[in-house]
């Protein structure tokens, strides 16, 4: 099931997830995240000026990454606490479509996100994890944060 033009709902939810739930389980995921991964993908295409791959879960072609959205009770690497519990955050990896190996490194997407990180928090981004933790892959969530804080992206630890 298509969520954006750029994601299937399966890559937000686990194949146990899915396999429970099916395309109701879009109800357990934030609008405001699919909104912003789809803008953030749209917007790097456009500095990058080449297509980009972005890969959340990509269990349902075979790939090994099952818990990169949410992450249900009973799951690998829930957490009551994490907003990935929430539907409410996702990690990603990139690559440039155009020659299917070539990573684009996460610390260019980070960076690229910092540099527009008011762009994101409009649409809703409020925590990104720091790139010292998150080295291969960018964690990002709609968590409240303080008022001291409008206009920024949080910087958390993993």
């Amino acid at each position: 099931m298509k969520v954006s033009d750029r994601f299937l709902l399966e890559e937000y939810v686990s194949k146990e997830v899915f396999e429970e739930y099916g395309h109701r389980a879009v109800r357990f995921i934030s609008t405001a995240l699919i909104e912003a991964d789809t803008q953030l993908v749209i917007d790097l295409e456009a500095h990058f000026k080449r297509p980009i791959s972005c890969t959340i879960n990509n269990w349902k072609w075979g790939g090994q990454r099952n818990n990169s959205g949410l992450r249900m009770p009973g799951t690998t690497y829930y957490s009551k606490w994490s907003l990935h519990s929430m539907g409410s955050a996702s990690d990603k990896q990139f690559k440039f479509k155009d020659g299917e190996k070539e990573v684009l490194r996460t610390r260019e997407v980070y960076g690229f996100i910092k540099q527009n990180e008011t762009r994101y928090y409009n649409m809703g981004i409020r925590r990104m994890e720091n790139i010292k933790d998150a080295t291969s892959w960018i964690h990002w969530d709609t968590m409240w944060t303080p008022s001291n804080k409008i206009g920024f992206i949080t910087i958390v630890n993993g």
